[in-house]
């Protein structure tokens, strides 16, 4: 393919990929929020409906198929036009008690869907869905509190389906024209741009060299606007159709909540009571109020408009003339006649956050599909830089860039399940062994893991991941000094394979652990080759800035896709995706650029660990740098921040736009600030003002103690990251190349990366300590002068080095 052509179909596919992937991830978006409101509303009416029968379980009654309850269920089929049937079933599950759906049928309905929901409720796993049918469960209760049977709901989804269909239908012809312009203007600019780009075999001077790696900076601006400005428009356009699709919801939510309502007001006025004459109404209304923040006043009034009753929710807003567009009036009919109306007003605040909530989503969906495309750009734009140079800091940039897209991939596929993992090893913790080892010696053999207590089995898999990391990255940093960093790299994606695979038939608490465990070894495994593989290339500082954009940008893509999918797919089909990332990761290793550099001869591991205890320089790093840092990011950043901002009644959407800070921050940043450390040479200087700052910004918001104040403390720790990560990397590899003889580097990367990960396993248990003793104020206030002691000891250990460097070179003179 002609050079100046090829740009142009690399930017045509990477266009219509970020487009397809988009829309993708957008009608994904469109039906797991749909059903997920569907589900709610459903959950409200199954709520009011199961007090009625566990009313008549506290009487002594039994749920028996009598007229009563078959008017019950009828009263709430013909309320509610999706709900496809009601069903309610004795203890174990076995009887089939009552059976009412639409048509009045008690043969209809879908009956291997009511068992998989009660399985689901009683092992607290996700509720099932089927085709056009979804499904929820609720356990009943006698008066001694205990399970007297199961009430399971089936209801329609074909309507909320085709709501999801026709957002799309109207979303993805504008997603056309917008990728067709783009192709146009990408058309015309494109070859004007890349008349520097030559073939292989044409001039290659170096002056005709640096001309097609400047043209090739130029198209890659080029198409990045590009997508940035398609999916933008794409993601705004989805945000707007969604809105328009939610408004929707206030309405059927005010009339699910009426009818948990109307039903027993009518019974008391059916009775013959006049509506002025009800006692206890307000009281009675108070308890309804637990169905959500949404509701903010309920009140009765009398034919003629007269506010007879009024109730409000003491969790609601304290406006209440802004809830005055959001009022809705409902009939009491007795007899056919009018007696009065219910009206349900709703609290316009949280309404607008769920708003809020949603524009996040939308944006978070926006930022997964640029970086994921900004990514594919880099690595497909990589293999043309430097690739004819043979300077030797183009050849370090080449090897640098070749390097990201497999970490990107690998990572990606990595952090899929971070969102989602912790719910599904509590779920898995009920069914610690796999049911194929029922009845055998295996089961047997593993009783004591069964016998474990189920609250620390659901954290075994998050602990055997960190805890695999840390033993296996001083034994990756021997086999990477003897066999060579791309061998590991390729050692580690065949492990994380093996992981994935794992996950994806796990059916128990045990395999998941087994999962984890692989995992974590080919994270050990991929970061120590990474190390080395930077550290070879030379270029140390943009080398870890290129591993850190490589791993925030993973982490935001994989926690984003990985939430997204589970609720489409289930855990089955995140898996999948893993494999198919890691697969990926492995096809864009092939003639990756191999270094020149001679492998070190590994000593032997228990003698390298005593040598680097016994040298100060390391110790002193780690303890001071290393261990501080991962206080401040696993500790104070990941931890204490959203529990901090929640306890001063910040909402969901405030933290996670704080959190994000942090991410986009790193991502802005770590690339120039690396550069300018590598240029300077000042690595040392750029981490310990990053740990003076660092301190000092958890004292501000100790003393502070404001949202604000929370806020801009972690944008400072995504500062703070850029620059420090890549330089207290870039120190760690000199230390190891120079400073510690008779070690490979590998060897002290490994070492150092093992403590880091126990340090990451400890900081979240010691700040939840710190926090009971404290508060939250007290442990930033103490966090802030632990790392600003750290900064002026590693100040004092510099100090003194130069010192003792100086009064050597003046006694050598």
């Amino acid at each position: 393919m002609n050079a100046r052509r090829k740009p142009l179909w690399i930017g045509i596919l990477l266009l219509t990929l970020g487009v397809a992937l988009l829309l993708f991830m957008n009608y994904a978006k469109f039906s797991s929020t749909l059903e997920g409101r569907e589900r709610a509303r459903h959950t409200m009416l199954a709520t009011h409906l199961a007090k009625t029968l566990e009313a008549r379980l506290a009487l002594g009654l039994e749920l028996e198929d009598t007229a009563a309850l078959q008017s019950a269920f009828r009263l709430e089929l013909r309320h509610d036009a999706r709900l496809r049937a009601i069903v309610a079933l004795d203890a174990g599950g076995g009887r089939r008690i009552v059976v009412q759906d639409v048509a009045g049928d008690a043969r209809a309905g879908a009956p291997e869907l009511w068992e998989e929901a009660r399985r689901a409720a009683a092992s607290g796993q996700p509720m099932p869905e089927r085709g056009h049918a979804g499904s929820l469960a609720l356990p009943l209760q006698n008066a001694f509190g205990v399970r007297a049977g199961w009430l399971v709901l089936e209801y329609d989804l074909a309507a909320t389906q085709k709501q999801a269909h026709q957002a799309f239908n109207h979303l993805w012809p504008g997603a056309l024209l917008a990728l067709a312009a783009a192709i146009v203007l990408l058309a015309i600019l494109a070859p004007r741009m890349a008349r520097g780009v030559q073939d292989a075999g044409e001039e290659n001077d170096e002056r005709r060299r640096e001309q097609g790696r400047r043209a090739m900076r130029r198209l890659g601006v080029l198409l990045s606007l590009l997508l940035m400005l398609v999916q933008g428009a794409i993601a705004w356009r989805a945000y707007g159709l969604f809105s328009e699709v939610g408004a929707e919801d206030a309405p059927r939510l005010a009339a699910t909540f009426a009818h948990t309502l109307t039903p027993g007001l009518e019974r008391a006025l059916a009775l013959g009571i006049p509506i002025e004459d009800l006692r206890g109404v307000n009281d009675w209304l108070q308890p309804a109020f637990a169905n959500g923040a949404e509701f903010a006043r309920v009140a009765i009034e009398n034919k003629d408009g007269r506010t007879l009753f009024l109730a409000d929710n003491p969790a609601a807003g304290e406006d209440r003339a802004a809830a005055a567009d959001s009022v809705f009036r409902f009939a009491l009919t007795v007899r056919g006649e009018t007696a009065g109306q219910l009206v349900v007003s709703l609290d316009p605040n949280p309404l607008a956050e769920r708003t809020r909530q949603l524009g996040i989503e939308f944006a978070t969906l926006l930022a997964i599909g640029v970086l994921l495309s900004m990514e594919v750009l880099h690595g497909m734009l990589a293999r043309n830089r430097h690739a004819h140079s043979q300077h030797e800091e183009a050849h370090a940039g080449r090897m640098l860039a070749r390097l990201r897209l497999p970490l990107f991939l690998y990572f990606t596929g990595s952090e899929l399940a971070r969102a989602f993992l912790p719910m599904w090893a509590k779920q898995l913790a009920q069914q610690p062994l796999p049911r194929l080892w029922e009845g055998t010696p295996l089961e047997q053999w593993f009783a004591p893991f069964a016998l474990l207590p189920e609250s620390l089995r659901s954290t075994l898999p998050i602990s055997l991941f960190l805890l695999t990391i840390a033993l296996v990255s001083p034994f990756a940093g021997r086999q990477s000094a003897r066999h060579g960093p791309l061998r590991l790299l390729n050692t580690g994606l065949l492990l994380a394979l093996g992981g994935h695979v794992a996950a994806l038939l796990a059916d128990s608490l045990l395999t998941l652990c087994v999962a984890r465990v692989l995992t974590g070894a080919s994270s050990g495994f991929i970061t120590v080759a990474a190390f080395d593989y930077i550290g070879r290339s030379g270029a140390r500082a943009r080398g870890m800035a290129v591993y850190l954009a490589a791993y925030v940008a993973a982490g935001i893509c994989g926690a984003g896709l990985g939430s997204l999918l589970v609720d489409r797919a289930g855990t089955s089909g995140v898996f999948a995706l893993g494999i198919a990332f890691t697969l990926l990761a492995a096809l864009s290793l092939l003639h990756m650029p191999r270094q020149t550099h001679a492998a070190h001869a590994p000593t032997p591991l228990s003698g390298a660990l005593l040598h680097l205890l016994r040298q100060p320089r390391f110790l002193g790093l780690l303890v001071l740098v290393g261990l501080p840092m991962q206080l401040l990011q696993q500790g104070l950043l990941f931890y204490w921040a959203p529990l901090a901002l929640s306890a001063q009644g910040e909402s969901t959407s405030f933290i996670g736009l704080t959190m994000m800070a942090y991410f986009f921050l790193v991502l802005l940043l770590n690339a120039p600030a690396a550069r300018w450390a590598d240029r300077s040479g000042r690595h040392a200087a750029i981490v310990l003002a990053g740990l003076a700052l660092a301190g000092a910004m958890a004292l501000l918001a100790a003393l502070a103690d404001t949202p604000a104040a929370i806020a801009l403390a972690v944008a400072a720790i995504g500062v703070i990251w850029a620059a420090g990560f890549p330089a207290q990397g870039a120190l760690v590899l000199r230390l190891g190349e120079h400073d510690l003889a008779g070690v490979a580097p590998t060897v002290a990367i490994g070492v150092y990366r093992m403590v880091e990960r126990i340090g990451a396993m400890l900081a979240a248990p010691a700040i939840a300590l710190m926090v009971a003793g404290a508060g939250y104020a007290g442990t930033s206030g103490l966090i802030g002068a632990l790392l600003l002691l750290c900064a002026l000891l590693q100040g004092w250990l510099l100090l003194r080095d130069r010192k003792s460097v100086a009064t050597v070179a003046d006694d050598g003179v």
